[in-house]
């Protein structure tokens, strides 16, 4: 027996001590300092970027600050496991927020050709693969697909076992299109938006924490809906439903107008994006990318070219529907739905809506796509084998 699951020794005050601390508490009181020394610099490093006019200053910030870290340090800084799930969470009832009925009506009339543009991304993700694996030596084509599947990163990584592909470069390609997309959205958003960006004020200035008067009520309400999101997702077993779990919610209550201004805004919005920021940044290992740096312009070549494939599908969307061009590409760009709500909020005049229900209905167009693909792909390799089994007899 260990020492930990070793019973106390019987004493008249032992009914009175202190449980030990569980594996959570251990953790952040080890590492609980470096945590906040490094939101703390993140948001130095965002404030100085805002003041030089960067868009999205607190996702960018803390993305390259993330990256600095973990290539110089390896390791040892990490965002925890709960704070991650939180600020899905929270960033799930702010998106929720902005869906109300009334922006749903919006959204209707041009919904239909961004949900084909969603299936496009797929059939291009596919095909992009398809090629890459026929191109890049020591690739094979399930570790391409799933590496290359526009959406839904942490269900398609978590897939690579029972597909048989190489989870290392499934990571790598994954959070590589999301760093693409985290680090070149903003700056895209300000150019086709024509340079009209949402003003921002100093955190030491913008207190406000939801968009309401009361804030306390304001923020339980937001607390309430992002447990009650998460249990929901679980329950109901959605694609991201620590994410998708909450956006619903928040939709629902919002939209039927029986509560509102729960919202994420001001500082702690911007802590929320900055913890998105850590998550990519810190995605990237440098012993991983050394093992890995034979293959690394082809995906990156890839990836360029998929990017580039949906942005003129996104053009054509905005050409039909008279949506702007710049939310056209917010809301059909294959990034981190975190990362382009992020660049979303830095303009002034982002369909949040719009950019919100494309990106969270693409988000389960891949993951439910994900198990057929999956089949297909084990069906056609044991298809070749039986083949191969056939012509060596």
């Amino acid at each position: 027996m260990s020492v930990d699951s070793a019973a106390p020794p019987t004493t008249p005050d032992s009914s009175v001590r202190e449980p030990a601390p569980g594996p959570v508490r251990r953790v952040f009181a080890r590492r609980g300092p470096r945590y906040l020394a490094v939101l703390v610099g993140a948001w130095l490093l965002a404030e100085a970027m805002g003041l030089f006019g960067v868009p999205a200053p607190a996702l960018l910030a803390a993305l390259l600050l993330g990256a600095v870290l973990r290539i110089a340090i390896g390791r040892e800084v990490t965002v925890p496991a709960e704070v991650s799930r939180w600020t899905q969470a929270f960033i799930g009832v702010m998106l929720g927020g902005y869906l109300n009925l009334e922006a749903m009506r919006s959204v209707g009339p041009v919904l239909a050709p961004f949900l084909a543009i969603s299936v496009l991304t797929v059939l291009l993700s596919l095909a992009t693969a398809w090629v890459l694996s026929r191109w890049a030596s020591g690739l094979d084509q399930r570790t391409a697909t799933l590496g290359l599947m526009a959406g839904g990163s942490s269900a398609v990584v978590t897939l690579c076992d029972e597909l048989g592909a190489r989870k290392d470069v499934v990571g790598v390609m994954q959070y590589s299109r999301v760093l693409l997309v985290s680090l070149t959205a903003p700056f895209v958003m300000v150019g086709l938006a024509g340079g009209v960006t949402a003003s921002s004020q100093s955190w030491l200035l913008d207190l406000q924490i939801v968009g309401r008067g009361d804030q306390v009520a304001g923020l339980s309400t937001a607390f309430v809906f992002a447990m009650a999101g998460m249990w929901l997702g679980r329950r109901l077993r959605l694609p991201g439903g620590g994410l998708i779990g909450p956006m619903l919610l928040a939709a629902v209550m919002g939209g039927s107008e029986l509560t509102r201004g729960f919202a994420p805004q001001g500082a702690f919005k911007e802590l929320l994006l900055i913890v998105v920021g850590l998550e990519v940044g810190l995605m990237f290992d440098r012993r991983l990318l050394r093992r890995l740096a034979h293959l690394l312009p082809a995906i990156a070549g890839a990836i360029v070219v998929l990017c580039g494939l949906v942005a003129v599908l996104a053009g054509a969307a905005a050409w039909m529907t008279g949506v702007p061009l710049s939310d056209a590409y917010l809301a059909t760009t294959p990034g981190g739905i975190n990362a382009v709500v992020a660049s979303a909020t830095g303009s002034a005049d982002a369909d949040m809506a719009l950019i919100a229900t494309v990106q969270s209905l693409r988000l389960i167009i891949v993951v439910l796509a994900l198990p057929l693909v999956v089949g297909a792909m084990n069906r056609w390799g044991g298809l070749r084998e039986t083949r191969a089994v056939s012509t060596t007899r």
